[in-house]
């Protein structure tokens, strides 16, 4: 069985944030089946000031999105003949540079984690279900550095899948960038950089077609091999909370999705009605209005925000959006080069703002600026270099082209 999808559709800021909303909604209407764990035990009561508070919210978000992809489309005209050079998708130079940039981050990382930690500890911890104790290891004492580097790795990693994916290319560099992902994911518990990695190839991959075939049976067997690969990150992070609470394996993943994607959506349609008092509240003001877990701590991006800058945040996230949305077009017009990259955390930026200002995250920043910097840096100094040349050969500039043999 198969279903036909059109890429150029669903692949947008403004689709994927809606998206986002309603499967955190969809979650939030998941039984519990008695058994499940949600993240709030009494759910909150749908009101008609929520509703028209939330709707007017997600549309602001979902406007100011659209203006923003068709803002940036009509600002460069879209590429009809492949690029060619530095900037194409499959440029050497720019994934080995990916390469190098999350290979010193992560290597910088693992120095300052077994700085404190031996590899035997590492291990016993991972065992024992304890894996966020290396992230704790982390960031005691955290500084800034060479070690933010490690979140680049979404960067070669997606291109490595996409190239394995593509064209079935197992070379040695795909499989260490692959490692390097793994690395990431499960000595520093960094779920967040696999899903965006694996978002960003997905939009690689269908990148510039009208529409794609999806093989349902093939469909749901990724679906379950990357349930199983986030339940055993889940796992080795807090298998003593799941066995405190009498939650099998593969409970313990689905209640980690449900409450991930549904406490979200509790929290905003708890706290809608009473958001003038969370704009002058403060910090973790809205647990005095909802139930939810004490240790869930992105619960809505319309909570925090209006926590933190209160009114503010509603030309706030329009202008966020349309900034976002205006990139996304004028990159995404200049063909599959390797500005896709960044393209896919946009998305993947946009998939989270249900719960959580990805945008304003060290993180985010990071992907944003490496991932626009590197490939402009890259193409600017080849630029340089090719005028240079051109002007040692121009005659009256005082320079001549040596022949050859010339000492």
């Amino acid at each position: 069985m198969r279903i036909a999808l059109r890429p150029r559709t669903i692949f947008k800021p403004s689709v994927v944030s809606m998206a986002a909303v309603s499967a955190s909604f969809a979650a939030w209407l998941f039984p519990s089946f008695g058994v499940l764990r949600k993240g709030f035990d009494s759910a909150a009561r749908p009101e008609f000031g929520a509703f028209v508070v939330l709707a007017g919210w997600y549309l602001l978000i979902f406007i100011s999105f659209t203006v923003g992809e068709k803002l940036g489309g009509a600002l460069v005209p879209p590429r009809s003949t492949p690029t060619e050079g530095l900037l194409d998708l499959n440029s050497k130079v720019i994934y080995y540079a990916f390469t190098l940039l999350s290979t010193v981050g992560i290597a910088f990382t693992l120095i300052r984690i077994f700085r404190l930690l031996s590899v035997q500890q590492a291990m016993v911890f991972i065992v024992l279900g304890q894996a966020n104790e290396l992230k704790g290891a982390l960031y005691e004492d955290y500084s800034t550095g060479l070690v933010s580097l490690r979140y680049v790795v979404l960067y070669p990693a997606a291109l490595a899948l996409y190239r394995m994916i593509r064209y079935k290319s197992f070379a040695l560099v795909n499989i260490f960038n692959v490692f390097l992902l793994a690395v990431s994911a499960l000595l520093l518990a960094s779920r967040l950089t696999l899903i965006a990695t694996l978002l960003t190839v997905m939009f690689l991959l269908s990148f510039g077609k009208r529409s794609i075939r999806i093989n349902v049976p093939k469909l749901a067997t990724l679906a379950t091999l990357l349930f199983l690969v986030l339940a055993a990150l889940n796992y080795s992070r807090n298998k003593d909370y799941y066995e405190n609470n009498k939650l099998s394996f593969g409970l313990a993943g689905i209640s980690e999705i449900v409450a991930y994607l549904g406490s979200p959506f509790q929290v905003s349609l708890g706290t809608a009605p009473v958001f003038d008092k969370l704009a002058a509240g403060g910090d973790q003001t809205y647990r005095d209005f909802v139930d939810v877990e004490i240790n869930l701590n992105t619960n809505s991006a319309f909570v925090h925000l209006h926590e933190q800058i209160g009114y503010y945040s509603w030309p706030y996230i329009a202008l966020v959006c349309l900034f976002m949305g205006s990139v996304f077009g004028v990159l995404t017009s200049l063909g599959k080069t390797v500005f896709l990259l960044p393209c896919g955390t946009i998305l993947y930026g946009s998939a989270e703002l249900w719960r959580l200002d990805l945008f304003r995250q060290g993180i985010f920043i990071i992907w944003f600026v490496i991932g626009i910097g590197l490939p402009a840096f890259l193409i600017c100094g080849q630029r340089l270099f090719t005028f240079i040349s051109d002007v040692r050969g121009i005659p009256g500039s005082g320079y001549r082209i040596p022949r050859r043999g010339a000492g």
